[in-house]
């Protein structure tokens, strides 16, 4: 018990002492200060670590968008050029089938191929030139007999191998079909742009 009078007169004396003990008001003030430049200085580093978070994430979505359309640019020209030798394989071999009835002047087999091929997703129109530049087989019959420089550029005619070229409306297939010893004609197959997936 004497212990616990002892411990209540020693609390008893340090309140005491700072009840008695009165700071100069300077002391306060400095003191009160103190605290609000802390606090300042605390909403300032809050304040600055918010900015730079938020010029970060900035800074990441603009490095995403751009890398995205780096990479939709890359798909687009693959898909492009994936396209362009799909359609260089199937000019070869539709050139082999259109020599074996031009040779056999079969123009009604022709005439089927290619009311077939306007079937097909893309393809909007397809004509054959006979040697004289004129249109011997055409999807879109106004077109027979007439030149075939009215529908296309003139080099169509003379272009040596298979090849794509890209038009306003989409592309353009040139096959020549060649005979043994000289040219029998020239297909021309003209297709739609090719659809992309949203995005790219």
């Amino acid at each position: 018990m004497s212990e616990n009078l002892e411990q209540t007169a020693e609390r008893r004396g340090v309140l005491q002492v700072l009840t008695e003990t009165r700071l100069p008001l300077w002391v306060s003030l400095l003191l009160a200060v103190l605290l609000i430049i802390v606090f300042a200085w605390q909403r300032v580093a809050v304040n600055r670590a918010e900015a730079r978070l938020a010029a970060e994430r900035q800074n990441m979505t603009q490095q995403f968008e751009a890398d995205r359309a780096a990479l939709g640019a890359r798909l687009r020209e693959f898909a492009l050029g994936q396209d362009q030798t799909a359609l260089t394989r199937f000019g070869t071999a539709l050139a082999w089938a259109v020599r074996g009835e031009l040779i056999r002047n079969n123009l009604d087999q022709v005439d089927q191929y290619f009311a077939e091929l306007v079937r097909m997703p893309r393809v909007q129109r397809v004509v054959l030139a006979g040697q004289d530049g004129k249109v011997l087989v055409a999807t879109d019959r106004k077109f027979l007999g007439q030149p075939v420089t009215q529908l296309h550029p003139a080099e169509v005619l003379t272009t040596p191998q298979v090849v794509t070229q890209t038009t306003p409306q989409g592309s353009r297939l040139v096959i020549p079909v060649m005979g043994l010893n000289a040219r029998l004609g020239t297909v021309v197959v003209e297709y739609g742009p090719l659809s992309l997936p949203a995005g790219l």
